[in-house]
């Protein structure tokens, strides 16, 4: 008896499940992408990836909205535009992984739309290397690319944007580093001698032979940082031990205009550290630079404790923002900015700048752990 009514009891179960998936029939759901990403100031940050795709994720800075991404291949870099409307990125695509041909290209993304407009093969010579922003660079005009090529010597492809090919290398033996010259088409090169180089280069690629600086920093005793910010027609370096260097590459010969420290006198051996360590705001005239206490031979990729607003008419510090672990900053162009960190473990912190408190920086969103490989890769910024 016991058995019989289980069996009806399935029975009366099977007949209201099969009455219950009549009532609400399934209904699939329609999927849609957007075509374009929504408007407003974007934040881009890479993630570098050594193997597998890179990517370069998009944020909003007003919020950090996360708005999409853009993929490219191992090991890759990029910039922005001016406009904010266009990604170009660097990478490679290895056709057999683990060995074998590989191919090296140059690719251009639409932002509004987050799609490749086009690809551009270059020199296999491209320095497959950690993100460094000064790896890559548009000529003053955005129509040549100029990239940092190692095998291991060192040389600089040039690429014609309209003709979508490269025309020409520039070999800069001893030096490292891509910094487009503000007017016409060249770039300068840090070297190490303590010197910059420039080279003017032709609309064939051909390049006339280089013109030094005098020597402003020493590579044994005080390194200057390969990134730099362009301040007009200058360049801003910074050193490991906090001095600043301000370098106009706009003329024949590149010009040392001032140099000074700027972390001198400030107690606890504060020093600047991580990758991208600085952004510049020329709008107050202000350079962010990230520093860590404590600092020593070897702690320059040591991430940022706090940020240091220096202001560049008066050289002071006119205010030491608290910071978790930055590794890379940037800083939007307006008169009232927005700074954006990215920490060594991947975080992504957005910091208004309040001009009127001497530009303390106050954190207002994190998002956490956005990708893989973010502490090898860096921030930009644009305003479109």
């Amino acid at each position: 008896m016991k058995t019989v009514l289980t069996a009806i009891a399935a029975a009366i179960g099977m007949m209201c499940a099969n009455a219950l998936f009549a009532a609400d029939e399934f209904v699939p759901e329609t999927l849609s992408v957007e075509k374009e990403i929504k408007p407003g100031p974007n934040a881009f940050v890479l993630d570098q990836n050594w193997s597998g795709a890179s990517r370069v994720n998009v944020f909003s800075t007003e919020d950090l909205t996360n708005k999409g991404l853009m993929s490219l291949g191992l090991i890759g870099n990029f910039l922005v535009s001016k406009d904010g409307g266009t990604v170009w990125t660097v990478s490679i695509f290895p056709k057999r992984i683990v060995h074998g041909p590989l191919e090296a290209v140059l690719q251009e993304h639409d932002v509004k739309t987050l799609t490749i407009r086009r690809e551009i093969p270059i020199s296999e010579k491209l320095a497959q290397s950690l993100a460094y922003s000064s790896l890559l660079a548009l000529s003053a005009d955005e129509k040549y690319a100029l990239i940092q090529n190692a095998t291991p010597a060192s040389s600089v492809s040039v690429v014609d944007l309209a003709a979508g090919k490269q025309i020409g290398e520039v070999p800069t033996p001893g030096c490292w580093g891509v910094y487009a010259l503000p007017e016409g088409l060249g770039f300068s090169t840090l070297c190490g001698d303590g010197t910059l180089a420039s080279f003017r280069v032709g609309a064939d690629g051909s390049h006339a032979a280089p013109v030094r600086s005098e020597k402003f920093f020493d590579t044994d005793t005080d390194a200057v940082f390969m990134h730099a910010e362009r301040a007009g027609k200058e360049l801003l370096f910074v050193s490991f031990t906090g001095k600043l260097f301000r370098i106009d590459n706009s003329g024949a010969q590149p010009k040392v205009k001032e140099k000074y420290d700027f972390a001198a006198g400030i107690p606890g051996d504060w020093r600047p550290g991580g990758y991208q360590i600085s952004a510049y705001n020329a709008a107050n005239n202000v350079l962010f630079v990230g520093m860590h206490p404590e600092g020593h031979e070897g702690s320059h990729k040591d991430p940022a404790s706090e940020v240091w607003a220096l202001d560049l008419k008066s050289r002071t510090v006119q205010y030491r923002s608290a910071v978790e672990k930055l590794s890379a900053i940037f800083v939007s162009a307006d008169k009232a900015p927005v700074l954006i960190g990215v920490s060594e473990t991947a975080d992504l912190t957005r910091y208004e700048i309040d001009p009127s408190a001497r530009y303390a920086a106050k954190p207002t969103h994190k998002l956490e752990k956005i990708g893989d490989y973010i502490q090898l890769g860096h921030a930009a910024g644009a305003a479109k």
